[in-house]
C-alpha cells in the first residue's frame, strides 16, 4: 500500500533534493568544462538551443498542468490505463502540429538550432506529462529517476563529443542533447509499462485536450510568466547584441543554478509553514532569516570570479554581469520564499500573475531602454537587476504585514552596492573577505537576533542530522 504520511512527503522531498542535486553538479561541470575547451560561437549555439527548450513546455498550452491539478493527491495506480494512453495520444498529435510549424520558421529563418529543437517537441512534453502524473501521486522516486536520466546522458553524449571526437561545432551537441530526450522518452515509457503495468496505445480524444488545456492554461501562464520574467534579458541579449555577448551572458546564467538548488528546498517548506501561520510577526522573521542567507549565498559569486581569473580568461568580460545578476538572486530568495507563497496561501495566484505581468512589461521597457543608452550585456544586466526591484516593491506595497522597515531597506541597499563594488573594483579573494565583513556588520548592527536564529535553526538543523545518523 502507498504510503500517504509526513514522513513518505519528508522522503519525497529529499529524493528531489538529490536529485536537484546531481543535476547541479553535472550543469556546472558542464558549465565550466564547455565554455574552456569550445569556441565562443560553439557554445553560444548550445546556450541558444537550451533558451528554447525553455519554451517548449509552453507549447502544451497548459495540457500537462491540467493533468497535474487533475490527479494531485491520487494514487497512480488508481488512473485508468485508458487515460493515460488519451493523455499520450493527445500529446503526440498535438506536438506534431506544433513540431511541423516552428520546423517551417526554423528553415524559413534558417535558424537550424530552433528546427533541430522543434523536433524534440513531442518526446520533452510527453516526459513532462508523465512527470506531472508522477509528481502528483506522489512517485518521487521515479520522478527523481527521469531528472538523473536527463542530465547523465546529456553529460556523457557531450563529453564523448568534446574529449573523445574533440568536436567543435554546435550543431553536433544540439543533436546530442534533441536525441536524449528521445532516449529519455523510451526508458520512462519503459518503466510505466514495468513498474506500473500501464499498457500504452494510442487513443485521442478530442474533448479531453481542450478540458485539460482550459483547467491547467491559467497554471501554465504563471509558470510561462516565471520563465519570461527570468529570461527576457537573454531574449534581448541574444537579438540585439553580438554572438559573443550571449555566450558571456549565457555563461553567467548557467552559474546561477548553483543558487536556485539553495532556494527550492526553502520555497517548498515555507509554503507548508506559511499555510499553517497566521502570525505574520513569525512570518517577517523568516523573512528575515532568508534575507541575511541570500546575502551570504550570493558571496559564491567571488568563487566563480576566481575561476575566471585563473581557469577560463575569456570568459572574464563576463565578470560585471555576474555580480549584476547575482544581485537579483537575494530578491528572488525573499520572493520565491515568501511572497509568492503567501500569494499561493491566500489564493490570490492572480494577484501574483497579474503583478509578474506588471513586472515584465516594465522590464522590456527599461531593457530596450538601456540597450539603446548602453549597446552593452551589462547595461542589459543592470535593467535586470532594476526590473527585480520594482517587482520588490510592488510586493511590499501588496503585502503589508511585512512590508519591510528602514533597516531591511537599508541592510539591502548597503549589501547590494558593496556586493556590486567588491565584484567590480576587486580581486575575486580581497572582493570576498570585504564582502563578507560588511554583511557581517549590518546583521550585528540591525539584524542580529535574526542571524543567531538563523545560526541556531542551521547548528540544530546539523545536529539533529548527525544524531540520526
Amino acid at each position: 500500500m502507498k504510503e500517504n504520511s509526513a514522513d513518505n512527503i519528508k522522503k519525497g522531498i529529499v529524493l528531489v533534493f538529490a536529485a536537484n542535486f546531481i543535476n547541479l553538479m553535472i550543469s556546472l561541470v558542464n558549465g565550466f568544462i564547455l565554455p574552456k575547451y569550445l569556441s565562443v560561437d560553439t557554445y553560444a549555439g548550445i546556450k541558444t538551443y537550451q533558451l528554447y527548450a525553455n519554451y517548449i513546455g509552453v507549447l502544451a498550452l497548459g495540457y500537462s498542468d491540467g493533468l497535474y491539478l487533475k490527479y494531485g493527491g491520487k494514487n497512480i495506480s488508481s488512473i485508468p490505463n485508458k487515460e493515460i494512453n488519451i493523455s499520450r495520444s493527445n500529446l503526440i498529435v498535438f506536438q506534431s502540429i506544433m513540431m511541423l510549424i516552428f520546423a517551417g520558421i526554423g528553415f524559413i529563418s534558417k535558424d537550424y538550432i530552433l528546427m533541430i529543437s522543434s523536433l524534440t517537441f513531442i518526446p520533452v512534453n510527453i516526459v513532462s506529462n508523465f512527470k506531472n502524473i508522477l509528481q502528483a501521486t506522489g512517485e518521487f522516486k521515479a520522478y527523481s529517476g527521469i531528472m538523473n536520466y536527463t542530465s547523465i546522458l546529456t553529460f556523457i553524449g557531450t563529453m564523448t563529443l568534446l574529449f573523445v571526437f574533440k568536436i567543435d561545432n554546435p550543431y553536433y551537441y544540439v543533436s546530442i542533447m534533441a536525441i536524449v530526450s528521445f532516449i529519455v522518452w523510451f526508458l520512462l515509457e519503459r518503466k510505466l509499462k514495468k513498474i506500473y503495468d500501464f499498457k500504452l496505445g494510442f487513443v485521442v480524444s478530442f474533448k479531453n485536450l481542450i478540458e485539460n488545456i482550459k483547467s491547467g492554461i491559467v497554471l501554465m501562464l504563471g509558470n510561462f510568466s516565471s520563465i519570461l520574467m527570468t529570461s527576457i534579458d537573454r531574449w534581448f541579449v541574444k537579438f540585439l547584441l553580438t554572438t559573443t555577448d550571449f555566450a558571456y551572458y549565457s555563461f553567467v546564467v548557467s552559474t546561477e543554478n548553483l543558487i536556485v538548488v539553495f532556494i527550492n528546498p526553502i520555497v517548498t517548506t515555507m509554503y507548508n509553514y506559511i499555510c499553517t501561520k497566521s502570525d505574520y510577526t513569525a512570518i517577517r522573521k523568516i523573512k528575515r532569516m532568508c534575507l541575511i542567507f541570500a546575502l551570504f549565498l550570493v558571496s559564491s559569486a567571488f568563487a566563480i570570479k576566481f575561476i575566471l581569473e585563473v581557469y577560463l580568461n575569456k570568459y572574464l568580460a563576463s565578470q560585471y554581469v555576474l555580480f549584476l545578476l547575482f544581485s537579483t538572486e537575494i530578491l528572488f530568495m525573499i520572493f520565491k520564499g515568501i511572497y509568492v507563497n503567501i500569494y499561493k496561501a491566500r489564493k490570490q495566484q492572480n494577484i501574483y500573475l497579474k503583478q509578474l505581468i506588471i513586472a515584465i512589461v516594465f522590464g522590456c521597457i527599461l531593457n530596450a531602454i538601456f540597450y539603446f543608452v548602453f549597446h552593452s550585456i551589462e547595461g542589459i544586466a543592470l535593467a535586470t537587476l532594476l526590473s527585480v526591484i520594482f517587482w520588490y516593491i510592488m510586493c511590499s506595497f501588496t503585502v503589508k504585514e511585512i512590508k519591510p522597515d528602514w533597516k531591511e531597506i537599508l541592510v539591502l541597499l548597503i549589501s547590494i552596492s558593496v556586493f556590486i563594488f567588491s565584484g567590480f573594483c576587486l580581486p575575486s579573494i580581497l572582493g570576498f573577505f570585504v564582502y563578507v565583513a560588511v554583511i557581517l556588520t549590518l546583521c550585528m548592527l540591525f539584524m542580529k537576533k535574526d542571524f543567531f536564529a538563523m545560526i541556531k535553526m542551521a547548528t540544530d538543523m546539523v545536529k539533529k542530522k548527525l544524531h540520526k545518523s
